[in-house]
């Protein structure tokens, strides 16, 4: 149940985006793509966030830590879940320039394999892609920073990366538009500079993608 639940909230917040996308009449100019080509022939793409200007919304499902605060507009979860292990965020992204170009949908949480991970980007004249993975451990970003010196209540500044994918990659699970068909891996970096007196977040979230086309078949 608590599965079908959250996989309602996404698809909700997934089918608002698509409806805002495709509505009849509404044109979205195509934002140019920073992509690299890497060695094995796939192509390099990051996009940014940056705390605290680019988070829109988050609910703490009794995990979010620090998080899940000071995020205006916060949704409800249904009660039933308000205990559980899971944290749904919402955000603008930016191209590598630092252009707001999307929105996207980050959820954690736990299931019988353990902590997921997933990601929903929508870049209105692109498509979406989705990113999943295993490994980020609950309260992540709040150990970091006090293993660092934080402390709740008081001002913070420093640096601290966290890597929230773990040793390994997550996946490039699914697109649409420009990003269909394509498969790779991803990596979700936060480097955090500081936190004020009341627990803001300041610093960015990069996801690092490697992505390529399924090869063409060979001719007959």
């Amino acid at each position: 149940m608590k599965t079908l639940i959250l996989l309602t909230v996404v698809l909700g917040f997934g089918a608002t985006l698509a409806g805002a996308h495709f509505a009849p009449g509404v044109t979205y100019a195509r934002v140019p793509s920073h992509t690299t080509v890497v060695a094995n022939g796939g192509r390099s793409e990051s996009f940014l966030i940056r705390l605290p200007a680019d988070r829109i919304a988050a609910t703490d499902g009794n995990a979010g830590g620090m998080r899940a605060l000071h995020a205006a507009g916060a949704m409800q979860l249904p009660a039933q879940l308000m205990d559980q292990p899971v944290l749904i965020e919402h955000f603008k992204v930016r191209d590598a320039d630092g252009s707001v170009v999307g929105v996207a949908a980050r959820h954690w949480s736990i299931d019988a394999g353990g902590p997921t991970t997933v990601w929903s980007l929508l870049i209105p004249s692109r498509g979406s892609v989705v990113l999943r993975a295993r490994g980020e451990q609950r309260g992540a970003v709040d150990a970091a920073l006090r293993a660092k010196g934080y402390a709740v209540g008081k001002t913070w500044d420093g640096e601290v990366r966290v890597a929230m994918t773990g040793n390994e990659p997550g996946a490039v699970a699914v697109g649409s538009g420009e990003f269909a068909n394509l498969s790779g891996t991803y990596t979700e970096s936060w480097t955090l500079a500081g936190v004020d007196d009341a627990g803001e977040l300041r610093g960015t979230i990069e996801l690092a993608t490697v992505t390529r086309a399924p090869e063409a078949s060979a001719p007959e």
